[in-house]
């Protein structure tokens, strides 16, 4: 049934660029980042660090094995923020990976040559564009495929932050996301970033990281903007929502499998030519 309807979906009209980001639902998306990011500074030195912390049972299910994932949704006092021609897309996941550490993970999100392999096939190519201080931009294109094949010429600036020994914060907020016209003839030629099919507006990601029994507790929130559901493609909402979802689950599953094979290589015994992981 499933096939069917992904069928009769792609077989439906699309309505190819017929979606523009306003600057009304762009001040709704920083609204939702400025509210979001307030309640996240409060927890980095009190209150729980990770969201498992305050959700007992499924810090259970992540030391036993388990990805968790979670929608999550920032208020402005209480009332639901309204954004206007769009979506905004809040999940939270979160892994334990036993045998990691820190530094073990500082060097997966590091490795940017490294991404293509790591997050395969979420991200085709990765590369440092620049590095000031403790902040660096970023080259991440992205790739999806599921009635359509979307690809993403996307840059971010990127902000990492040791709170203590045995935590670290990562923040990536995208600061520019443009879609690929047509991925089978070329990856330069690009819609204007925001009048596009969409799918993908803004990306914000927001990494922590504790080290405690024995390995390294992963939480991850990514936050994204989409279009809104035009009027006759209600069907469009599920794709819209598992959109972010899957790419966060395949993000934390590919960081917890590369962070593993580090702890390991860092826990063996070294041998002259080891190199000291970077911090």
């Amino acid at each position: 049934m499933r096939a069917i309807v992904a069928l009769a979906a792609a077989l439906l009209p699309w309505p190819a660029s017929a979606a523009r980001l306003t600057p009304e639902t762009a001040r709704a998306f920083d609204r939702y980042i400025e509210l979001t990011e307030a309640q996240l500074a409060e927890t980095r030195t009190s209150g729980p660090f990770l969201w498992v912390d305050s959700h007992p049972d499924a810090r259970q299910n992540v030391r036993n094995g388990q990805t968790v994932v979670e929608s999550l949704q920032t208020t402005d006092h209480g009332e639901p923020i309204r954004v206007p021609g769009g979506l905004i897309h809040d999940w939270l996941g979160a892994v334990f990976i036993p045998g990691a550490s820190i530094a073990g993970m500082r060097s997966v999100l590091d490795d940017y040559d490294d991404y293509k392999r790591i997050y395969k096939p979420d991200v085709l190519d990765a590369k440092l564009l620049s590095h000031a201080g403790d902040r660096s931009r970023v080259f991440l294109r992205l790739y999806k495929k599921q009635f359509l094949t979307l690809v993403y010429n996307s840059e971010y600036e990127v902000q990492p932050d040791r709170i203590s020994p045995e935590r670290f914060e990562n923040i990536s907020r995208s600061v520019r996301i443009a879609q690929v016209r047509d991925p089978a003839r070329s990856y330069a030629d690009e819609y204007p970033p925001g009048d596009d099919d969409g799918f993908l507006w803004r990306l914000n990601s927001y990494w922590r990281f504790e080290q405690a029994d024995g390995g390294v507790y992963a939480q991850c929130r990514a936050i994204s903007l989409s279009r809104g559901i035009p009027f006759g493609f209600g069907w469009l909402n599920g794709f819209l929502q598992q959109f972010p979802r899957e790419a966060l689950v395949h993000t934390l599953d590919g960081a917890a499998r590369a962070a593993a094979g580090r702890g390991r290589r860092l826990h063996a015994p070294k041998d002259e030519s080891d190199e000291p992981c970077s911090f």
